[in-house]
Parts: C-alpha cells; structure tokens; sequence
C-alpha cells in the first residue's frame, strides 16, 4: 500500500470521510489492501453511511459505463501525463493579518477551498483523463474534491452551536477538530451602526492577543458562510463592533463570542 495514500485513507476513516474514497474504489484505483480497509470499514458502518458510499460507487460505475458504451477511443499515449503536468500547484496558506488588509483575508475566506489531497489530485487527473477520452461525459462533476464546508459536515466528530446575535441574527457554528476546521453561517445578523463594520477575531487557547480575521459590513453579515482552518490551537471566534477599517485590538463590549466546546 503506498504509504501516502494509506496516511490519507486513515485519516479520511477516522474522520467519517469514507465516501470521499467510493470514486477510487469504484475505478479500482487502490491496492488489494486498501479495498479491503474500506470494506471492512463500510461493512461495520451505519446504514446512513453504507448507503452514501454504496450510491457514490454505483453513479460512478454507471456513468463510466454509458460512458465507454458511447465512445471508446483510446486516449492518447501521454494524455494522463499532460493532465497531471497542468494540474495547479499545492497552495500554502500564510498567517492571518492583524490589521491592515484583514478585510480582503475574510473576504477570501468566505470562497476558500482545501488544497487537494494527493488522492484527490489523482482523481482529479484521472476523470479529466476519462472525460477526455469518452468525448465530453461528466465523470469528472463527481470527482471534484470536497470544500472545507463538506469535509466539516461529513466528518464523524463534527460539533454543532448555534449564537443568537441581537434580536434576530444568528451564527451557527459546525467544526470538526479531525478536519481542523470550522464553518460559521451567519443569518439575518442586525447591520452595524452607521460608519462602523463588524470584525471577526480568532481566539488563541494560550490567552494571547485575538487574532483578527477581517471586518464585515452589513451586507456581508445578513447572509455568509467562512470557512476556518487551523482551528486546533483556538479556543473559539469572537465579533466585535469597530470603525470602518477595522482595529489593531478588539474593541469592547464583544457582540459575540463562538466557543470551540459546543
């Protein structure tokens, strides 16, 4: 089994992600041992999650089959090599910025995805392979890696919370400590007052100085959803109320406080 893959396996596993590998099991793309982990692993699970891997592997097998029924010319020789050469490049997060240009951090947030695994960078290269091969088929739209947000909903230790924020907002809060993620949706959230934003702190466990995040407007917070990663060394967010442009240290009374202990 190669080494990466069964790191990547384990992981996925422990953290209730078996049906990210039904594609690879369905192309037979893993080892004799690797098969036999995830049938272990299936057949010991829920019927919720039985079903979800088993319905993965059956779209996957049947779309390939009207596939090649349809077309089946041979791709040629160096195709999957000049897939994976103009693949994108792994991306490394920096830090988040106290201050200055923490607006456009969040902002970016907001639309963040994981940087693709290695099976997932596989996978990736393989449906393009498939796609290119079968004349147009859309074997590679159930192939894509997952966003954060899904890797935290799916994940077997994923907590929940819900903060009421004034009279009518809330923030709902999904993080899996195995994902070392979270995911806030902010709803219907009251506009803060005239010449001021919202801005959104992360909290070191260690009692540190907050970390800012970015500021948020009205609009931004009546409907949003961020996605936050590196979330182990945190003990929660919090959001305060400041000038436009946002502060250098939190400004109290703090509106509200998202603890990561729901």
């Amino acid at each position: 089994m190669n080494k990466q893959f069964a790191d990547d396996l384990r992981q996925d596993l422990a953290g209730g992600l078996a049906a990210e590998w039904a594609e690879m099991y369905a192309l037979d793309a893993v080892s004799e041992e690797e098969r036999a982990t995830l049938e272990d692993y299936i057949s010991a699970a829920s019927p919720e999650t039985r079903e979800a891997f088993n319905a993965r592997v059956r779209s996957t097998r049947e779309t390939l089959a009207q596939a090649y029924a349809t077309q089946e010319d041979e791709p040629p020789a160096d195709l999957f090599a000049r897939i994976v050469a103009n693949l994108p490049a792994e991306e490394v997060s920096s830090p988040a910025s106290p201050v200055t240009g923490a607006g456009d951090e969040l902002a970016a947030r907001r639309s963040a995805r994981r940087t693709q695994s290695p099976a997932g960078r596989w996978l990736l290269a393989a449906a393009a392979a498939v796609v290119v091969a079968v004349g147009g088929v859309t074997v590679a739209q159930n192939l894509q890696p997952s966003s954060i947000q899904e890797q935290v909903l799916q994940a077997g230790d994923v907590q929940r919370e819900q903060i009421a924020i004034g009279d009518t907002g809330t923030a709902e809060l999904a993080f899996s400590e195995s994902r070392d993620a979270a995911v806030v949706t902010l709803d219907d959230v009251p506009a803060p007052p005239e010449g001021k934003v919202y801005q959104m702190w992360r909290l070191p466990a260690d009692g540190a100085s907050p970390e800012s995040l970015g500021t948020m407007t009205g609009e931004d917070v009546a409907h949003t959803e961020l996605e936050i990663e590196g979330i182990r060394t945190y003990s929660g967010l919090a959001i305060t109320v400041e000038p436009e442009g946002g502060s250098e240290t939190p400004t109290l009374p703090i509106v509200a406080q998202i603890p990561f202990d729901a």
